[in-house]
């Protein structure tokens, strides 16, 4: 992943001058979970702003990297460049697919990398596969499944396979020396963490969130009579409900908390 490299680096840098100051540089456990009151024995079920009453039976989330810098926030969406200015505090460089409906901490296959001093401002959530910059990269990043009803009427099942690639592409233009597509995989997110000697780092991932304002009854039934979120920003069936879906998967609302966790 060349562009996890190049941050790599930078933030390496950023962090041994961090250290040389009073910092203690440190590896930690690192770990991506559903919400803490997520129960995997009963359904996860929920209403949302619009009154929809969901049921999810699957919500799994690929996500590609982990940062924290002491920069002000910032929109990762927003005209500015992908890495953010500053120093990056600690990072987290390999990937993995979290499950969304387990509040179980699910690690990271190695270690984060990251000095004590000075705390973080931003959690930085890749979401990317491969090659930040690249629109060839196919990765499934979210695919979630389930239920919804408004009221009475039968439920309706639905679906959604989304993936940043070449099909996002053409929703921003060059800026800031990085391609559009790194705009669309980068979420960048108001926190309060400081990296610790004991610990690891913990990403809550609120599944909820991604339904925030979603109006069900604009998908439209597949074959098999199940209702599929559009994944292509440019057909006739790219509207409200998955336009907001997506959306909602690069807010930095609630979707997304970092914490330092002494439990890992």
């Amino acid at each position: 992943m060349r562009p996890l490299g190049f941050v790599s680096a930078a933030a390496l840098g950023g962090i041994a001058c961090v250290g040389s100051t009073g910092g203690e540089l440190v590896s930690f456990p690192a770990a991506a979970a559903g919400p803490a009151d997520a129960d995997p024995t009963r359904a996860f079920e929920f209403v949302t702003s619009r009154g929809w009453n969901v049921v999810l039976t699957k919500a799994v989330l690929h996500v590609g990297a982990v940062y924290l810098d002491q920069s002000s926030p910032v929109s990762g969406s927003q005209g500015t460049n992908c890495i953010l200015p500053g120093t990056y505090v600690a990072e987290v460089t390999s990937g993995r697919d979290v499950d969304l409906l387990s509040p179980e901490p699910q690690l990271f296959s190695v270690s984060g990398q990251g000095t004590t001093i000075p705390p973080a401002l931003v959690g930085q959530v890749w979401l990317t596969g491969g090659d930040v910059n690249s629109p060839d990269d196919t990765t499934p990043i979210l695919v979630v499944a389930g239920t919804a009803g408004m009221g009475n009427a039968t439920a309706i099942s639905f679906e959604a396979t989304i993936t940043i690639g070449a099909n996002r592409q053409a929703t921003g233009g060059q800026s800031a020396g990085n391609s559009a597509i790194c705009k669309q995989r980068i979420v960048s997110v108001p926190t309060d963490v400081t990296v610790k000697s004991t610990g690891g780092l913990l990403v809550r991932i609120d599944p909820r969130a991604l339904f925030t304002n979603v109006d069900f009854s604009g998908l439209q039934a597949g074959a098999d009579g199940t209702y599929v979120f559009s994944d292509e920003p440019s057909s006739p069936g790219y509207n409200q409900p998955s336009r907001n879906l997506f959306q909602n998967l690069e807010s930095a609302g609630t979707l997304y908390r970092f914490t330092w966790s002494d439990g890992l």
